[in-house]
């Protein structure tokens, strides 16, 4: 909004020369929201899933082709119980897809709390040249209904059904895809999606999570001074690993 001089009073903006001030109240951030989300043709007055039909919708006044292409999966919701789910990939995505991690490997993580809503993301990526991580495709879908916390909602049937419909999608698009390794974290849900996917894939656990899950177990089950001398042992050898 700076760049564009759409504050009042503001005709240009120099950093070098600005003695401009403004003082937000509570109710600038409500403002501003709705400005930004109307920039991005987001109505903020509908439920998210209606803004994503528009866009999707050849018929509709605000379809987006740009969104219609990067989305490979979403099933529309037919009962409120049903849950949210949709998959993203741009057109990049998928040649990075094809290029860094077909015969290759992948990673694939997951993450919770992406907004006020009860969404999961996972993000699978892979390693370019550069050994930079990629993203190569988001999945993201609602947490059940009944589900109490939102990090444990979701069972190996979900993410597998979406990680399926990636998988249809770069073969119709490429011919063949299939990696040679996925690393992971020690959620025994997400292993058993991609040996529903890819029998024959090499799984491999993240070494950070790894520790973290030791250490975690090791605090709960030596709470006092006992064993003193085989925890130091075992926490020797596993940063050595």
């Amino acid at each position: 909004m700076i760049a564009g001089n759409l504050y009042d009073g503001i005709h240009m903006y120099n950093p070098t020369k600005a003695n401009v001030r403004y003082a937000f109240l509570p109710t600038d951030h409500a403002s501003l929201y709705r400005k930004a989300a109307k920039s991005i043709d987001i109505d903020s007055r509908e439920l998210p899933q209606y803004n994503i039909d528009d866009w999707l919708n050849p018929e509709s006044s605000r379809y987006n082709p740009e969104v219609f292409q990067a989305v490979f999966y979403y099933p529309a919701r037919v009962e409120a119980g049903e849950r949210f789910e949709i998959c993203v990939a741009t057109p990049e995505m998928d040649q990075a897809a094809h290029k860094y991690a077909h015969h290759s490997q992948m990673i694939l993580d997951s993450t919770f709390g992406i907004c006020s809503s009860r969404l999961l993301l996972f993000i699978a990526m892979a390693v370019d040249e550069d050994r930079k991580g990629l993203p190569i495709a988001f999945f993201l879908f609602s947490a059940a209904a009944e589900a109490k916390a939102t990090h444990a909602s979701y069972d190996p049937e979900v993410l597998t059904r979406l990680m399926s419909r990636w998988k249809a999608h770069l073969t119709q698009k490429f011919g063949d895809f299939e990696p040679f390794s996925y690393i992971t974290d020690t959620d025994t849900k997400e292993r058993g999606a991609l040996l529903a996917i890819f029998p024959r894939i090499i799984l491999l656990i993240c070494k950070f999570h790894l520790r973290q899950r030791w250490t975690n177990n090791r605090k709960k089950r030596f709470r006092s001074n006992e064993n003193t001398g085989r925890i130091r042992y075992k926490t020797h050898y596993m940063h050595s690993l």
